[in-house]
C-alpha cells in the first residue's frame, strides 16, 4: 500500500443563524501565540459526530449551533454538496444517529425540559433518508402523539443491523421510569414504518445484550442486586435463556465483547487471573480461554473491531494511548497503521468504517488538540481533513501532560498527569484537580478545557489517579472501595506533596477544585490537611455522606443502594467521620462552593448544608449557584462565569500578584 496523502474535503460549520462551508486544516505551530481567550473555553463541540454511509457515499455529521443544539447535516462526498438538514421540531435536535442501511439514518432525540438548561434524551426515535425525504417517528411517544418533545422513559437502544435486511434494525428497549422490575426487550423494528416484533426478554433486570455477526441474540449482561451486583450472564440456546456463570466483581469478571466472525467463538474481557482486564478468545461450549492480550498495569480500554467481526487491535494507556495490534495482517490493520503514521503524537481512532473495510472516518485528538476528524480513503491512498470540533483552540497555546508515576506513603504505586504553564522547572502556583467518579473513572492523557484554562492563566495542573480509579486493575479499584475520604484522600496528599518537594509547586500556593467526587475529595482535602491548601472550590460535590443513601438518583434503583454501601459505607459514625460538613470545625481554608440547583445525581442539598456550616462557624465562602442547571454547568454562559470566579478567587489565595483581598461571603 502506498503513503496515504493529504487532501481536503469540506464539511459545514455553523455559524449563528446560518450555514456556511469551511476547509479546517491541522494545526501549525507558530513563535508567538495571543492568549487564548476565555470564551474559548467554554463553547460546545461544533460537531458531536461524524459517520459514514455502508458504502461509503455520504457522510452524516451533527452539527451543533451558537446554542448547544444540533441538527443533522448529510453531504455527497464526490460532490461536497449538502443533501440534507434535519432539525428537531421546537426544542428537540439530534442526540445521536447511526446509518441503518444505504440511504436510510436513524436518529435518537433529545430535548430541553421545563426549567432546565442542559438537554436530555427523549428516547424518541425517528429516521429520514439521505436526500431528506421519508422522514418519520420510529419510536418513543413522538411516533403515537406526534409530540416530539413529549417525555419517556423508553430508551431504545441499537444493537445490530440485520445483515441482508435493509428494512429492519434490532433494538433494546429499558423502561427507566421502572428500574427495579424492567426487564429489556429485544426488538426487531422496521426503519420505515416503525412497525416492531419482539424478539427475546432477557432475564434480567436491565441487562444488557450480546448479538452474534447473524443478528442473534446470544448473550445478556446484568449486574444482580440480590448478589451485591455480580454480574451475571445467561446464554440464549434454542430461544431459552441459560445461566452461563456469576462474577462477583471482587473476584474477577468475564465481559462477554463480541463473536469472532464465524460466531463460533466469543472475545471477552476476563480479569479473573490477571487482575487487569485482558482479551481472550473464549469457547462458548468447553468454556476454554486463549489469552491474545494482557497488560500488567492497566486495564485494555476499548477494542479495535473490523467490519468483518475480526478484533484486530487493542487500546491501552499506562500514560500516553498505545494501540497494540493484534491481527496485523488484516487489511484494516494496514491502513491504521499507515493512518497513526500521517498523524503522529496524535490519538487516533476510526469512528465509522464502511461495510467493506476500505473508508473510514478518523478521530484524532491529543493533549493540546480537541478532536479533529479526517476520512481516510484506503483505495486512493488520501487522508482528508474535515474538521477540528473546537476552532477557536490554538494548540501551539495549550500546554502538554506529563504522566507520572508516584509512590505513596504505604508503598502502593498511583499514576498522575501534570500540566505546567511554561517550561521552566517552576515552582508554580498549583491547582490538585481530582476527578469524578470515582470508581471506574481514571483522567487520561487528552485536551481538557479545565486544565488548559487554568495552565494558560499561569497555573499548574496536578490530577491523581488515587485508588479506586478504574483502568488500573481489580485490585486497584476495590482498594478504594470503603476509604472515601481516607487512603483515596491520602494519595491525593502525598501527590501534592511530591510536586511540593520536587519544587513544581510552590507551598503556600495551592488550591484544590474538583467536581462531583472530586468536589468531596476538594472539600475532604482541606478538611485533613487544613495547611496544606489555601483555596477550595467545590463544584457540584457531594458533602454529606448519609445523604447519598437519601437524594438524588443513585439510591433510585437497586443496583445503586448496592453500590453505596459497598463503595460507601453503612456505618452512619464512619460516615459522618468521612463528611465534610460534619469536620468543619478543622477547615481553614476559604471556599468556593458551585451548583446547579437542578442536579439530579447530587441534590443542590448538599451545596446548602456545606453553606451553613460554614456559616455558623464564620468560615469564609463564596457561592455561585444557577437555577436551571444540572450536574455541571452546561451553558457556555454560565461555564464563561464560572470561569471568571474561579480566576478571580485563585488569584485571590494563590495568585502571581501580592495584593490580598478580604474574603466574601454569599
Amino acid at each position: 500500500m502506498n503513503t496515504l496523502t493529504d487532501a481536503a474535503l469540506i464539511l459545514p460549520t455553523v455559524t449563528k443563524g446560518s450555514l456556511t462551508l469551511t476547509a479546517f486544516l491541522l494545526i501549525t505551530v507558530a513563535s508567538v501565540h495571543a492568549e487564548v481567550p476565555l470564551e474559548e473555553f467554554v463553547k460546545q463541540p461544533l460537531y458531536q459526530d461524524l459517520k459514514l454511509s455502508p458504502t461509503g457515499e455520504y457522510l452524516a455529521a451533527t452539527v451543533r449551533n451558537d446554542d448547544g443544539e444540533s441538527s443533522l447535516v448529510i453531504l455527497d462526498i464526490a460532490s461536497s454538496q449538502i443533501t440534507a438538514i434535519v432539525k428537531g421540531y421546537r426544542n428537540d435536535f439530534i442526540n445521536d444517529f447511526t446509518w441503518v442501511n444505504d440511504e436510510r439514518v436513524v436518529a435518537w432525540m433529545g430535548t430541553r425540559y421545563g426549567s432546565l438548561d442542559a438537554p436530555s434524551a427523549t428516547h424518541n426515535v425517528a429516521a429520514v433518508n439521505w436526500d431528506g425525504k421519508r422522514r418519520e417517528w420510529l419510536f418513543g411517544r413522538a411516533k403515537s402523539n406526534s409530540i416530539a418533545f413529549d417525555r419517556t422513559y423508553e430508551v431504545a437502544a441499537m444493537l445490530h443491523r440485520l445483515p441482508g435486511d435493509d428494512e429492519h434494525i434490532l433494538i433494546g428497549v429499558n423502561d427507566y421510569a421502572n428500574p427495579n422490575s424492567t426487564f429489556t426487550e429485544v426488538l426487531k423494528l422496521n426503519v420505515y414504518s416503525g412497525r416492531t416484533s419482539r424478539v427475546t426478554t432477557a432475564p434480567a433486570r436491565g441487562a444488557a445484550v450480546v448479538v452474534d455477526n447473524n443478528g442473534r441474540v446470544r448473550m445478556s449482561i446484568a449486574a444482580d442486586p440480590d448478589i451485591e451486583n455480580a454480574i451475571v450472564i445467561h446464554e440464549r440456546r434454542d430461544k431459552r435463556w441459560e445461566l452461563y456463570g456469576e462474577y462477583p466483581g471482587k473476584q474477577g469478571t468475564l465481559t462477554p465483547v463480541a463473536f469472532t466472525p464465524d460466531n463460533r467463538f466469543l472475545y471477552v474481557l476476563d480479569n479473573r487471573d490477571t487482575d487487569t482486564d485482558s482479551l481472550y478468545l473464549l469457547n462458548p461450549e468447553s468454556a476454554e480461554l486463549e489469552l491474545l492480550y494482557h497488560h500488567d498495569i492497566v486495564d485494555i480500554d476499548d477494542i479495535e473491531i473490523a467490519p468483518d467481526g475480526t478484533v484486530i487491535g487493542v487500546y491501552i494507556e499506562p500514560d500516553y494511548p498505545n494501540y497494540v495490534a493484534i491481527d496485523t495482517g488484516h487489511p484494516m490493520s494496514q491502513w491504521l497503521a499507515e493512518a497513526r503514521a500521517r498523524l503522529p503524537g496524535l490519538r487516533v481512532r476510526p469512528t465509522s468504517v464502511t461495510t467493506d473495510g476500505k473508508r473510514a472516518v478518523i478521530r484524532a485528538d491529543a493533549d493540546r488538540i480537541p478532536p479533529r476528524y479526517f476520512l481516510l480513503d484506503a483505495d486512493a491512498n488520501q487522508l482528508s481533513q474535515i474538521v477540528s470540533v473546537l476552532p477557536g483552540i490554538d494548540a501551539a497555546s495549550m500546554r502538554p501532560m506529563e504522566p507520572y508515576a508516584l509512590q505513596v506513603r504505604d508503598g502502593t504505586r498511583i499514576y498522575a498527569y501534570l500540566t505546567r504553564p511554561d517550561d521552566s522547572e517552576g515552582p508554580f502556583p498549583l491547582v490538585v484537580l481530582p476527578h469524578g467518579g470515582p470508581h471506574g473513572v481514571r483522567d487520561y492523557w487528552g485536551y481538557n478545557p479545565d486544565v488548559q484554562m487554568l495552565a494558560s492563566r499561569g497555573y499548574a495542573v496536578l490530577q491523581v489517579n488515587f485508588r479506586g480509579s478504574g483502568g488500573y486493575g481489580r485490585d486497584f479499584l476495590y482498594s478504594g472501595y470503603g476509604k472515601w475520604g481516607t487512603l483515596m484522600q491520602d494519595d491525593v496528599t502525598d501527590a501534592t506533596r511530591w510536586a511540593i518537594s520536587t519544587g513544581i509547586a510552590e507551598e503556600g500556593r495551592v488550591c484544590i477544585y474538583g467536581a462531583s467526587y472530586g468536589g468531596y475529595a476538594a472539600m475532604m482535602g482541606a478538611v485533613r490537611e487544613p495547611d496544606l491548601y489555601q483555596c477550595v472550590i467545590a463544584y457540584v460535590g457531594v458533602y454529606d455522606l448519609e445523604l447519598m443513601f437519601k437524594t438524588g438518583d443513585i439510591p433510585t434503583r437497586e443496583t445503586g443502594v448496592v453500590f453505596l454501601k459497598q463503595a460507601v459505607g453503612e456505618d452512619k459514625e464512619d460516615l459522618r467521620a468521612r463528611s465534610p460538613v460534619h469536620n468543619i470545625d478543622k477547615l481553614k481554608a476559604p471556599v468556593f462552593i458551585v451548583h446547579g440547583k437542578e442536579d439530579f445525581r447530587v441534590d443542590i442539598v448538599h451545596a446548602y448544608r456545606l453553606r451553613d456550616e460554614l456559616k455558623k462557624m464564620n468560615k469564609p465562602y463564596e457561592w455561585l449557584v444557577k437555577p436551571k442547571e444540572g450536574h455541571g454547568f452546561y451553558k457556555p454562559e454560565n461555564r464563561l462565569e464560572l470561569y471568571q470566579r474561579m480566576l478571580a478567587f485563585l488569584e485571590q489565595h494563590i495568585g502571581a500578584t501580592e495584593t490580598t483581598v478580604a474574603p466574601s461571603f454569599e
